[in-house]
């Protein structure tokens, strides 16, 4: 089969699976999520055992069945933010707001007004798509997003469609001139900086190792001045989803030289951490975010 048919294949199911969830309401879909994950969690062996040894890293005091129970919590929670990306066309602004409480709202406006932008990190946490939209929607500025591109291009143009329905620009991970100039002109520039990035990367401790890490967030911070926040969609039993927002500081760091870059991402890093801490299986544990270094076990 070649790539080109193989991708209408893709394309077409993908429609006719976010027809049918697009057909239920929206409190049923998170629901939906999570009976599918009873389903599919079992056969996808591979991400299981990457979450399984994340989190025997991550939490060496915790036993198999603790790690066992986030790993199965946290691909429900990755079904369920599926589903509800499936459902955004269905979305108006007012559903974003009733979907996702911001608790500090006046943090975005209040760091605006000093007419360097704003850079909002997140984290492939909760549902981590409806945190961007949320952040745009609360806010009067122009909101940017980046966003890896998908193999499957026509898949990749409806998701941009989707994400760009609320007034969110997509920029490409290689888009540095747009993302410098929405700064520029006093606009928000939302990432998640918490997957693998690549071995020569600065590397900061994460979960007790060192692993390479973006540093992207923190060279624009401190180029622009542009002041950083952080924050994550919390996922609640109704569904819905609460938000409170973080300033990560900068202030202090003067320039972007290689010593500030690096303890900006610490901090930054460090933030994320606490976050995942505090709501393990809310985290996309599947990852291999640590692919580039060795297993606890393994170092010394």
């Amino acid at each position: 089969m070649s790539k080109n048919i193989k991708h209408k294949l893709e394309f077409i199911l993908f429609q006719l699976i976010g027809f049918f969830v697009r057909v239920l309401p929206l409190q049923s879909v998170h629901k939906c999520g999570f009976v599918l994950a009873k389903w599919f969690y079992p056969i996808f062996k591979s991400r299981r055992n990457v979450a399984l040894r994340n989190l025997r890293n991550a939490f060496p005091e915790m036993n198999d069945d603790q790690r066992e129970n986030i790993a199965y919590r946290s691909f429900q929670n990755i079904t369920a933010t599926f589903m509800e990306l499936l459902w955004l066309p269905n979305m108006d602004k007012e559903a974003i707001k009733r979907r996702v409480h911001i608790e500090n709202p006046e943090l975005i406006e209040r760091l605006l007004q000093g007419g360097k932008g704003l850079i909002y990190l997140t984290a492939h946490f909760g549902n981590w798509e409806l945190a961007i939209q949320a952040l745009g929607v609360y806010s009067n500025a122009s909101m940017y997003a980046m966003a890896k591109t998908q193999s499957n291009s026509l898949v990749d143009e409806m998701i941009i469609q989707w994400r760009e329905k609320f007034d969110v620009k997509i920029i490409s991970m290689t888009g540095v001139r747009e993302i410098l100039r929405a700064l520029h002109q006093g606009g928000i520039i939302g990432m998640a900086a918490d997957q693998s990035a690549p071995m020569e990367s600065i590397s900061v401790m994460f979960f007790g190792r060192e692993v390479p890490t973006f540093q992207g967030p923190a060279v624009f911070c401190l180029k622009t001045g542009a002041p950083m926040i952080f924050g994550c969609t919390v996922r609640q039993d109704t569904g819905n989803y609460k938000m409170l927002l973080e300033q990560v500081q900068s202030n202090d760091l003067i320039g972007a030289s290689d010593e500030n870059v690096l303890e900006l991402t610490r901090r930054q890093v460090q933030v994320t951490e606490n976050m995942i801490r505090k709501y393990p299986d809310q985290w996309m544990w599947m990852h291999k975010r640590w692919k580039h270094v060795p297993d606890r076990a393994e170092v010394g």
